[in-house]
């Protein structure tokens, strides 16, 4: 059988078969291997009728990347946006959006869900996910008359996953499971002392007694940067890399570091890289063009290196993707969005380091994590085979490494939680019968129950939890009788912080700065930046006091000090270059709590109709202006 000009493999042919049958159908195969043409072939399908398609990625660059691949293949008219932040088009045929977004539609039974045939789930691994895996949870339970395509590179326990689908949704449910990579993966560590080795060899070889003390008197010769080091190893035959790092900054400083002394690209490349980039940069706004990141990453990309991270505007990140799947930067020094968000696979990746720092402090990747970000090494149809290579330091648990980066048998696993907006939209829409029904089906359960969603006792733990939630409701007034007040309707259409921005909006008199001030505080997350100039007066103390009054000993309101630091100046009208200039965080970083606040506006501005909502969505918008901000 062959699709868009490309015969397709066996597992394809099975996956539009199962689609052709009008059945759900999950698809387990490598990096690479091309599970997105079965997208493509329902997306095809369906702009040929009347029925619509929904595509859900775990993150915004993600749902970036494809409304812009979509586009190109199917036309505008056809393709929408929707991530909170941004909306586009949101009548066509084909939406893209994040989960969260699906989501939070699935739950109301919003009527843009009406017609949907097909729901795209992209990464569905992300269901376990310990930070957001409700997410994905909730969107399969809530999702109504729909069949479903999940898409992941491995789920080893599918079959458990499909029988949960198949259980609670009452339709057949199909695995298809693909373990070939159209090109192999050889996976190798590296370390200075040793080079590039096995993991088995760089353990024996540490085991050997160390060399005898150097004599006195004699300074130890400094070892140069593994990065460099590495990928000087690699550049004979591994050229393109990229190399993964889980800092943003250092991103940066290895790009800048490593294009003082090299140089990538031979006399022709030079030519066009250079022709690009001044065509590139002439489209950019002067907002961009003055950014220090701007002039960094064009020295970078003059030698065939470059940069990519969330805390750069996107508008460099296109440049960078443009060039490099134009095969001109050589060296491309990532964070793990890349591997993640756009398909652009190099002859080999490089991780700098196997841990990375997370909300409960630093840890190990796991399996899942290690092998999405190894199989970007290896372009089908180019390269013989992919190189994953490690940097391994002394104090690196040898063990613990070769647990994760073997194979990955890490199963989905049930994030299964109650939130508030939840609990509030089940109780605003369904009736008692149909909320025990519910509650029953959770992953959870179907797990802890090998395959059974009814047992008393189980039941009942979950009952208590739904109980004791309604409860804390009730007595804050969310609740009253049978029917929510109008404080409990307002909060079903908020998503995030529900509670918090209820409870501030119905019992605080606000002006625009106070609103701002606390929406910047709650979505502040970054607690390494620094600011320069607060603006703490009388009134922000006085500010911090009355919601210390309604959330005693709440963590977030600390932020409302450095966040004055962002928010004034946003009041005053200052260009973004100007409150850049109050930070040290990155663009992108301010790009990103702009956005934030101004998807909670959003959210509020749907659950009532208040102009002060509408003038701080003006008062946001301001700085960005001639910044894109996808």
């Amino acid at each position: 059988m062959e699709f868009k000009n490309l015969k397709l493999d066996p597992f394809q042919e099975n996956a539009i078969a199962a689609i052709e049958r009008n059945n759900s159908v999950i698809v387990s195969a490598p990096t690479g291997s091309g599970k997105t043409l079965i997208a493509d072939f329902i997306i095809d399908r369906e702009l040929k009728g009347e029925n619509r398609v929904i595509y859900t990625a775990p993150i915004k660059a993600l749902s970036n990347q494809k409304y812009k691949d979509f586009c190109d293949d199917y036309g505008k008219d056809n393709i929408g946006l929707v991530t909170g932040d941004v909306v586009i088009n949101p009548t066509g045929q084909v939406l893209i959006m994040t989960t969260e977004v699906y989501r939070n539609m699935a739950i109301i039974s919003d009527p843009v869900l009406d017609n949907v045939s097909y729901v795209i789930m992209d990464e569905i691994h992300y269901l376990g996910d310990t930070q957001r895996g409700h997410i994905w949870e909730e969107s399969i339970i809530f999702s109504e008359d729909v069949k479903f395509l999940f898409l992941s590179a491995t789920i080893p326990n599918a079959e458990e996953f499909a029988s949960w689908v198949r259980k609670i949704k009452g339709h057949s449910v199909e695995v298809i499971e693909y373990h070939h990579r159209p090109v192999p993966l050889d996976i190798k560590f590296y370390k200075s002392e040793i080079g590039l080795n096995t993991l088995e060899k760089i353990k024996e070889l540490d085991s050997y007694p160390r060399m005898r003390p150097r004599e006195k008197g004699k300074r130890k010769k400094p070892l140069p940067f593994e990065y460099k080091e590495l990928i000087n190893e690699l550049k004979a035959e591994w050229l393109p890399a990229i190399y993964f790092v889980f800092s943003r900054l250092k991103t940066q400083e290895f790009a800048l570091n490593f294009a003082r002394t090299e140089q990538f690209l031979d006399t022709e490349e030079k030519k066009e890289v250079g022709r690009i980039v001044s065509e590139e940069f002439r489209k950019l706004s002067i907002e961009v063009t003055s950014l220090k990141s701007t002039t960094i990453l064009r020295k970078c990309l003059l030698k065939g290196i470059g940069f990519h991270h969330a805390g750069i505007v996107p508008d460099l990140k296109h440049i960078v993707e443009k060039l490099f799947a134009r095969g001109l930067i050589k060296v491309l020094f990532a964070t793990e969005t890349f591997a993640l968000g756009i398909n652009m696979p190099a002859r080999s990746v490089c991780f700098d380091s196997l841990r990375k720092f997370t909300n409960e402090g630093f840890r190990y990747l796991n399996s899942k994590e290690f092998f999405q970000i190894a199989g970007r090494a290896g372009r089908r149809g180019i390269d013989n085979k992919g190189l994953a290579v490690s940097v391994i330091r002394r104090g690196d648990e040898i063990d613990k490494i070769a647990s994760f980066t073997k194979e990955d048998k890490m199963p989905i696993k049930s994030q299964f939680r109650l939130s508030y907006n939840t609990i509030l939209n089940m109780y605003n829409i369904h009736t008692d019968e149909e909320i025990e029904k519910i509650l029953k089906m959770n992953f959870y359960t179907f797990q802890e129950l090998d395959g059974k969603i009814d047992d008393i006792q189980m039941l009942n733990s979950i009952r208590a939890r739904y109980s004791k939630a309604i409860k804390v409701l009730n007595k804050k007034g969310y609740i009253e009788g049978s029917e929510l007040t109008e404080k409990g309707k307002f909060a079903t259409k908020i998503f995030s912080d529900e509670l918090e921005i209820s409870e501030v909006y119905f019992n605080m008199k606000l002006d625009a700065y106070s609103l701002l001030l606390i929406l910047a505080a709650l979505v502040y997350e970054d607690k390494r930046g620094r600011f320069y100039k607060k603006y703490v007066d009388k009134e922000v103390y006085k500010l911090k006091d009355r919601l210390r009054n309604i959330f005693p000993g709440a963590k977030w309101i600390n932020n409302i000090s450095t966040m004055t630091a962002i928010i004034r100046p946003c009041m005053e009208g200052k260009t973004f270059i100007e409150i850049l200039k109050n930070t040290s965080l990155l663009e992108g970083d301010l790009i990103r709590i702009l956005m934030q606040v101004l998807d909670r506006l959003e959210q509020i501005n749907k659950a009532t109709e208040d102009e002060l909502v509408v003038k701080c969505k003006e008062i946001v918008k301001g700085p960005l202006e001639g910044i894109s901000v996808f």
